[in-house]
């Protein structure tokens, strides 16, 4: 099997056009010991230099960001930020929340991709696109949250070196999931032997404080983080009674209420007239029925409970989206957001291989494989600070956000940025206000984006375009502050 395929191609960026050479290349990881563990693969679009005097071509390939981005899972390829509109094509997802998917004409050219202002690196880590498992490999050698992390920054470091960038400012782009990998991988790469320094970290849909922000028992933050979600959502399908506001508005408003009279009456296990309704107000459920939770409004049950009277389940990863409910118990699960968007987006992929950057149809593409479950979340440096085991258990402390704490301690320069659906139910508004409140991160050095979108933002035609501008605005004020 070659080891890239590369080839030359142009696009159009806000009216201007703009030549680049695509790379798609297998790379070989192997471990601290020389075992080589897999196969991961990069997709590099690398902006063509009009200079013509090789100093001149160097100093400004120099200057000019790379941009590395991967998806979550754990156990995700890249496709979905590959395709979602910040690489130079996207897939056509349908428009309309209620269209089925149409798998024809899935690939288009995208407006909005970033190519005109950083170079992207889209990672699919192993086991995950083409990338395979090296013979006589047990997944568990790559599935924890530190040998990912350090599998990551090799990959990074590989690329910077093969291509001569080491001198350029080096951003990290992870979503869902892989706003842990981004965090961890920056503190990899910084401490490394051979280090490397991170300029900026964006997380789209991040999920650092999951720890903090989970709903169970016990644990009112998780039902607090959720009230801005169940408020927007609610909004969105006309059961609010703040129909008269805005989106951001009714969140904000949402978002106060939560850490203000309903925290209280959660610490509390109150339930005051006034707080039940308001709570009514937002959520769109019954007096009834929050009080039989004790105001505790479960996520996944909300999705079966706002539309219960028109027969509708809401989307897990967009809540916007909804399918009827299913009519027995025996009913395979299928999720109404990803049932839309899934197949268009495997069709572009497959597309985008073959007939742009000339891979051949014969290699199969895995756009996820199931990590979760054998996946070890408890970092080594948590296990030695505070003792005890490595296995999980009551104790274990999950303290990713340090490591961006550590990286704008580390870098004076260095910035981070958050995008956020309204209508993920996965990776809230309410999470990430959670984290900023309480971790201690320089207000001044964060950026944030809040989109009426999905837990994939960027798949989204209507928000896509937004969240571009600003990356496009974090990733040029780094460069200018240099």
């Amino acid at each position: 099997m070659p080891q890239h395929y590369t080839s030359r191609h142009s696009a159009v960026i806000r009216d201007t056009s703009i030549d680049f050479t695509a790379e798609a290349r297998r790379i070989s990881i192997a471990d601290e010991c020389g075992r080589t563990l897999g196969d991961a693969w990069t997709f590099a679009y690398v902006r063509d230099s009009a200079e013509r005097d090789s100093a001149e071509r160097d100093r400004a390939e120099a200057e000019r960001p790379v941009l590395f981005l991967f998806n979550g899972g754990p156990g995700c390829s890249s496709v979905w930020l590959h395709l979602g509109g910040l690489g130079p094509w996207r897939a056509a997802a349908p428009r309309e929340l209620d269209a089925a998917p149409i798998v024809r004409d899935t690939l288009a050219p995208s407006p909005d991709a970033l190519i005109d202002t950083a170079d992207l690196v889209f990672i699919d880590p192993i086991d995950t696109g083409f990338g395979r498992l090296a013979d006589g490999v047990e997944p568990a050698a790559i599935s924890s949250v530190d040998r990912d992390a350090a599998i990551t920054a090799q990959i990074v470091r590989l690329w910077l070196e093969r291509h001569n960038r080491l001198e350029s400012p080096v951003y990290l782009l992870g979503e869902s999931y892989g706003t842990t990998r981004a965090a961890l991988t920056a503190t990899a790469l910084l401490t490394a032997d051979e280090p490397v320094a991170v300029s900026g970290i964006a997380m789209l849909g991040q999920c650092v404080n999951a720890q903090e922000t989970t709903q169970r028992p016990g644990n009112p933050i998780g039902f607090i983080a959720a009230i801005p979600l169940l408020a927007a959502t609610a909004w969105y399908h006309g059961k609010s009674a703040h129909g008269a506001l805005t989106l951001d508005e009714v969140v904000r408003q949402a978002h106060a209420f939560a850490v203000g009279e309903y925290a209280a009456a959660l610490l509390t296990d109150e339930m005051p007239d006034p707080v039940v309704e308001r709570l009514v107000g937002f959520t769109g459920l019954g007096a009834a029925e929050l009080r039989a939770r004790r105001l505790r409004v479960d996520k996944e049950e909300f999705r079966t409970l706002l539309l219960a009277d028109r027969g509708l389940v809401l989307g897990l990863t967009d809540a916007r989206y909804t399918l009827p409910a299913p009519a027995g118990a025996g009913e395979p699960h299928v999720d109404a957001a990803s049932v839309r968007l899934d197949p268009v987006f495997y069709a572009a992929a497959r597309r985008l291989f073959t007939e742009h950057l000339g891979i051949p149809r014969e290699l199969r593409y895995r756009v996820a494989v199931a990590a979760h479950e054998r996946w070890n979340y408890l970092e080594n440096a948590a296990v030695a600070r505070f003792g005890g085991s490595a296995m999980p258990s009551p104790f274990a402390v999950f303290d990713y956000p340090a490591h961006l704490a550590a990286l704008l301690r580390a870098n004076a320069d260095a910035r981070l940025f958050f995008g956020t659906g309204y209508f993920d139910t996965l990776t809230t508004v309410g999470s990430l206000e959670h984290l900023r409140s309480q971790y201690g991160l320089p207000a001044a050095r964060l950026r944030e984006g809040r989109y009426p979108a999905g837990h994939m933002m960027y798949t989204d035609p209507h928000s896509s375009a937004a969240l571009s501008a600003d990356l496009r605005a974090f990733l040029r004020e780094g460069r200018e502050g240099r």
